[in-house]
């Protein structure tokens, strides 16, 4: 899969499956892309923006996004960019709050389930209700809106009347999936049940049709994905106000 391809998938993905519940939207301004999240998460409204930048210069990106005017919620989100900018965003009273990587992975080949854990999905409002109050990251993640739709699919594993692991995977369009919000419960990690929920999702992926799967790593992540056969495809290089972290 190329760059562009998977950059695609992945502002698709993030943006979500439009709702009366999801108003999050794209734009461009003069060729920089905007993400504006306006969306329903742990039961409350959250608005946020973030600029995909390829190819502008930091003046470019800063005069835009001035122009914008983003929410106080924003980040400046660079893609395989040089580190002599950074002192640009420094400058301008960002600061570096994460560095990410872009990956992708062909849906053949893949590994076999493991047959230690079972994975489940989410498909009733007792599923939702129970997982939310039980979700590792205490977060209450799915909503009716999100369980209802066909295109998002909401899988777990369950251990000692517990969720260990969850995953999210959005169907962009028939052929390409992009993976988010997994998560495995601290008490539960270096067990391979990360592995093996996303295999599972892999598998149930490749059983419907879609033929390639992208995410974002952190760089704690990225070892897992890199096992599971994900190819990494660009660096990501995460800019937030300086202020927010104050």
């Amino acid at each position: 899969m190329q760059l562009n391809q998977a950059l695609e998938i992945f502002m698709h993905g993030e943006i979500g499956i439009p709702s009366a519940e999801n108003r999050s939207s794209r734009q461009q301004l003069a060729g920089l892309d905007i993400l504006h999240s306006d969306d329903v998460w742990n039961q409350q409204r959250q608005i946020a923006d973030e600029a995909i930048v390829q190819s502008h210069a930091p003046a470019e990106v800063l005069a835009l996004l001035a122009d914008y005017q983003p929410s106080v919620d924003h980040r400046i989100t660079l893609v395989d960019r040089p580190t002599s900018e950074h002192a640009a965003y420094h400058a301008a009273g960002y600061r570096h709050s994460a560095s990410e990587v872009l990956l992708a992975r062909s849906l053949n080949n893949l590994p076999a389930p493991d047959p230690r854990y079972a994975v489940a999905q989410a498909t009733t409002i007792a599923d939702m209700e129970w997982l939310n109050t039980h979700d590792p990251a205490k977060r209450a993640w799915l909503t009716v809106t999100r369980l209802l739709e066909p295109r998002l699919r909401h899988s777990f594993i369950r251990l000692d009347a517990e969720v260990v692991a969850r995953v999210r995977v959005c169907q962009v369009d028939p052929a390409h999936s992009y993976v988010t919000n997994l998560y495995t419960a601290p008490n539960y990690r270096r067990r391979g049940i990360a592995q093996a929920l996303m295999i599972a999702v892999l598998q149930q992926a490749a059983a419907l049709g879609e033929c390639w799967s992208v995410l974002i790593a952190s760089e704690a992540g990225l070892p897992l994905y890199q096992k599971l056969g994900y190819q990494p495809l660009a660096t990501l290089t995460v800019f937030e106000p300086a202020e927010a972290s104050e």
